[in-house]
Protein backbone atom coordinates (compact mmCIF):
# COMPACT_ATOMS: atom_id res chain seq x y z
CA UNK A 1 0.00 0.00 0.00
CA UNK A 2 2.54 1.99 0.30
CA UNK A 3 4.24 1.91 -2.65
CA UNK A 4 0.93 2.57 -4.37
CA UNK A 5 0.46 5.86 -2.38
CA UNK A 6 4.00 6.83 -3.60
CA UNK A 7 3.57 5.83 -7.05
CA UNK A 8 0.24 8.00 -6.71
CA UNK A 9 1.88 10.82 -5.44
CA UNK A 10 4.45 10.92 -8.01
CA UNK A 11 1.61 10.83 -10.85
CA UNK A 12 0.21 14.52 -9.69
CA UNK A 13 1.11 17.70 -11.20
CA UNK A 14 3.56 20.09 -9.18
CA UNK A 15 0.10 22.36 -8.52
CA UNK A 16 -2.09 19.34 -7.54
CA UNK A 17 0.82 17.69 -4.70
CA UNK A 18 0.90 21.76 -3.59
CA UNK A 19 -3.29 22.12 -3.25
CA UNK A 20 -2.91 18.39 -1.36
CA UNK A 21 0.06 19.62 1.38
CA UNK A 22 -1.85 23.04 1.78
CA UNK A 23 -5.24 20.41 2.74
CA UNK A 24 -3.28 17.74 4.69
CA UNK A 25 -1.77 21.13 6.65
CA UNK A 26 -5.22 22.53 7.25
CA UNK A 27 -6.84 19.42 7.93
CA UNK A 28 -3.79 18.75 10.75
CA UNK A 29 -4.03 22.71 11.89
CA UNK A 30 -7.63 21.92 12.29
CA UNK A 31 -7.35 18.83 14.51
CA UNK A 32 -4.36 19.55 16.34
CA UNK A 33 -5.65 23.29 17.22
CA UNK A 34 -8.50 21.86 20.32
CA UNK A 35 -5.59 19.10 21.22
CA UNK A 36 -2.21 21.44 21.80
CA UNK A 37 -3.12 25.10 21.15
CA UNK A 38 -6.07 25.80 23.02
CA UNK A 39 -4.62 24.34 26.14
CA UNK A 40 -1.82 26.32 25.77
CA UNK A 41 -3.38 29.44 25.45
CA UNK A 42 -5.83 28.85 28.38
CA UNK A 43 -2.47 27.69 30.66
CA UNK A 44 -1.48 31.22 29.90
CA UNK A 45 -4.72 33.02 30.55
CA UNK A 46 -5.19 31.45 33.49
CA UNK A 47 -1.34 31.58 34.96
CA UNK A 48 -1.78 35.42 33.81
CA UNK A 49 -4.88 35.93 36.19
CA UNK A 50 -3.19 34.32 38.68
CA UNK A 51 0.00 36.71 38.45
CA UNK A 52 -2.50 39.72 38.52
CA UNK A 53 -4.02 38.87 41.55
CA UNK A 54 -0.79 37.98 43.38
CA UNK A 55 0.58 41.35 42.13
CA UNK A 56 -2.73 42.92 43.67
CA UNK A 57 -2.41 41.22 46.96
CA UNK A 58 1.36 41.76 46.88
CA UNK A 59 0.65 45.61 46.68
CA UNK A 60 -2.66 45.60 49.33
CA UNK A 61 -0.76 43.54 52.25
CA UNK A 62 1.65 45.55 53.48
CA UNK A 63 -1.65 48.24 54.63
CA UNK A 64 -3.93 45.35 55.99
CA UNK A 65 -1.01 43.68 57.68
CA UNK A 66 -0.36 47.72 59.65
CA UNK A 67 -4.37 47.91 60.01
CA UNK A 68 -4.41 44.26 61.54
CA UNK A 69 -1.27 45.23 64.38
CA UNK A 70 -3.22 48.80 65.20
CA UNK A 71 -6.66 46.65 65.51
CA UNK A 72 -4.64 43.71 67.52
CA UNK A 73 -2.73 46.31 69.27
CA UNK A 74 -6.70 47.78 70.18
CA UNK A 75 -8.12 45.03 71.20
CA UNK A 76 -5.20 44.18 73.84
CA UNK A 77 -5.66 47.94 75.43
CA UNK A 78 -9.37 47.26 75.13
CA UNK A 79 -9.16 43.72 76.96
CA UNK A 80 -6.59 45.21 79.36
CA UNK A 81 -9.39 47.89 80.09
CA UNK A 82 -12.17 45.72 80.81
CA UNK A 83 -10.27 42.80 82.35
CA UNK A 84 -11.09 44.44 85.63
CA UNK A 85 -14.57 45.36 84.87
CA UNK A 86 -17.51 43.72 87.05
CA UNK A 87 -19.81 42.75 83.91
CA UNK A 88 -22.32 40.51 85.79
CA UNK A 89 -24.36 43.80 87.62
CA UNK A 90 -27.37 44.91 85.74
CA UNK A 91 -26.52 47.88 84.12
CA UNK A 92 -29.55 49.69 84.28
CA UNK A 93 -29.49 49.56 88.52
CA UNK A 94 -25.72 50.88 88.18
CA UNK A 95 -26.79 53.88 85.85
CA UNK A 96 -29.85 54.12 88.16
CA UNK A 97 -27.48 54.54 91.27
CA UNK A 98 -25.43 57.01 89.60
CA UNK A 99 -28.16 58.99 88.73
CA UNK A 100 -28.73 59.25 92.49
CA UNK A 101 -25.52 59.36 94.42
CA UNK A 102 -23.39 61.02 92.01
CA UNK A 103 -25.59 63.33 89.25
CA UNK A 104 -27.76 64.23 92.19
CA UNK A 105 -30.54 63.84 89.86
CA UNK A 106 -32.95 66.98 90.81
CA UNK A 107 -36.37 65.49 90.00
CA UNK A 108 -37.81 62.33 88.02
CA UNK A 109 -35.09 60.84 86.27
CA UNK A 110 -36.09 58.12 83.29
CA UNK A 111 -34.01 55.25 82.10
CA UNK A 112 -35.35 53.39 78.94
CA UNK A 113 -33.83 50.18 78.01
CA UNK A 114 -33.91 49.86 74.31
CA UNK A 115 -33.00 46.48 72.10
CA UNK A 116 -29.66 45.25 72.71
CA UNK A 117 -27.42 42.92 70.57
CA UNK A 118 -25.42 39.47 71.92
CA UNK A 119 -21.60 40.21 71.75
CA UNK A 120 -20.44 36.57 71.11
CA UNK A 121 -21.06 34.17 73.84
CA UNK A 122 -20.44 35.56 76.59
CA UNK A 123 -21.67 39.13 76.46
CA UNK A 124 -24.91 41.05 76.11
CA UNK A 125 -24.85 44.89 75.05
CA UNK A 126 -27.69 46.74 76.48
CA UNK A 127 -28.27 50.61 75.19
CA UNK A 128 -30.26 52.86 77.58
CA UNK A 129 -31.50 56.29 76.97
CA UNK A 130 -31.37 58.12 79.93
CA UNK A 131 -32.92 61.57 81.12
CA UNK A 132 -32.77 63.63 84.05
CA UNK A 133 -32.43 66.92 85.62
CA UNK A 134 -29.47 68.07 87.05
CA UNK A 135 -28.20 71.87 89.18
CA UNK A 136 -25.01 71.33 89.53
CA UNK A 137 -22.30 71.11 86.25
CA UNK A 138 -20.03 69.34 88.71
CA UNK A 139 -22.20 66.84 89.32
CA UNK A 140 -22.96 66.30 85.74
CA UNK A 141 -19.11 66.11 85.27
CA UNK A 142 -18.46 63.74 88.02
CA UNK A 143 -21.60 61.72 86.66
CA UNK A 144 -20.40 61.32 82.85
CA UNK A 145 -16.67 60.49 84.02
CA UNK A 146 -18.15 57.77 86.87
CA UNK A 147 -20.25 56.46 83.69
CA UNK A 148 -17.60 56.25 81.25
CA UNK A 149 -14.65 55.05 83.34
CA UNK A 150 -16.01 53.65 86.89
CA UNK A 151 -16.05 50.56 87.90
CA UNK A 152 -18.79 49.16 85.22
CA UNK A 153 -17.68 51.45 82.00
CA UNK A 154 -20.17 52.37 79.80
CA UNK A 155 -20.07 54.02 76.42
CA UNK A 156 -21.71 57.02 75.52
CA UNK A 157 -23.10 57.19 72.12
CA UNK A 158 -24.57 60.54 72.38
CA UNK A 159 -25.53 63.54 74.74
CA UNK A 160 -27.74 66.77 74.61
CA UNK A 161 -27.26 69.13 77.40
CA UNK A 162 -30.20 71.81 77.74
CA UNK A 163 -30.00 75.24 79.85
CA UNK A 164 -32.84 77.27 79.36
CA UNK A 165 -32.95 80.94 80.68
CA UNK A 166 -31.83 82.48 83.60
CA UNK A 167 -32.71 78.49 85.29
CA UNK A 168 -29.87 76.72 86.65
CA UNK A 169 -31.64 73.51 85.98
CA UNK A 170 -29.41 71.61 83.53
CA UNK A 171 -32.06 68.92 81.40
CA UNK A 172 -29.80 65.83 80.09
CA UNK A 173 -30.46 63.56 77.45
CA UNK A 174 -28.47 60.83 77.10
CA UNK A 175 -27.99 57.31 74.91
CA UNK A 176 -25.06 55.23 76.90
CA UNK A 177 -24.43 51.38 76.39
CA UNK A 178 -23.99 48.90 79.48
CA UNK A 179 -22.42 44.74 78.67
CA UNK A 180 -23.51 42.06 81.03
CA UNK A 181 -22.26 39.00 81.49
CA UNK A 182 -24.16 36.24 80.23
CA UNK A 183 -25.21 33.40 82.85
CA UNK A 184 -24.59 29.73 82.12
Amino acid sequence: MKEELIAFIQQRTPREKAMGAVAIITLASMMLYPLLVAPVREAFARQSKQLEDLSMTYKVTPAVLTRYAKLLTRRQDLEKFYSGVDLSADPLSYIEKLLRDTAKASGPYNVTPREGSTLGERYVAKIFLVNFQTTSMENLSAFLKELTTGTQPMLLSAITLDKRGAADTITVQLEVSGFEALSK
